[in-house]
């Protein structure tokens, strides 16, 4: 009989712990549609991060101005609802220069630690909006509808 109390005890926390985590404590999310513009013309390419206040943070991608495929989750099932601080990311790559180099080994092999094997990138945009603190850039997104964001950046 103990050993019975003691494997049903277990049970129940091990479905509590799993129910805790399931899908069904996750936030609302909503649709987020829109453009985002630097120097008044379409952003080409970037990121859109949102921070919302008291829950997880989802983002977007930007293609040709436009906010595409909101995700939090899984790809574009939505950002939670809330109001939320913005962040912007977009950048590029730069070009590697050749024959310019520290190391004792050539550009790809694993003793040249010149660059660690990132790609060297610059920010298209001020820097200021790469951080939803600093950025200025806020929404409020709203349960049971799609949510349109015009951002105007400089």
């Amino acid at each position: 009989m103990k050993h019975y109390l003691i494997i049903i005890f277990l049970i129940s926390v091990s479905l509590s712990l799993l129910t805790g985590c399931s899908k069904y404590n996750r936030p609302p999310l909503v649709q987020v549609e829109g453009t985002v513009q630097y120097k008044g013309k379409p952003l080409e390419k970037g990121t859109i991060v949102f921070d919302v206040t008291g829950s997880t943070s989802g983002n977007a991608e930007i293609v040709n101005g436009q906010i595409v495929n909101p995700t939090t989750y899984r790809s574009g099932d939505g950002i939670p609802v809330g109001n939320a601080k913005i962040a912007i990311y977009s950048t590029k790559e730069l070009k590697k220069s050749s024959g310019n180099t520290n190391s004792k080994y050539p550009e790809g092999h694993p003793g040249n630690t010149d660059n660690d094997g990132m790609p060297e990138t610059v920010s298209l945009i001020p820097e200021k909006y790469n951080n939803p603190q600093t950025s200025g850039l806020t929404c409020t997104l709203e349960k049971g509808k799609v949510n349109t964001i015009h951002l105007e950046i400089e």
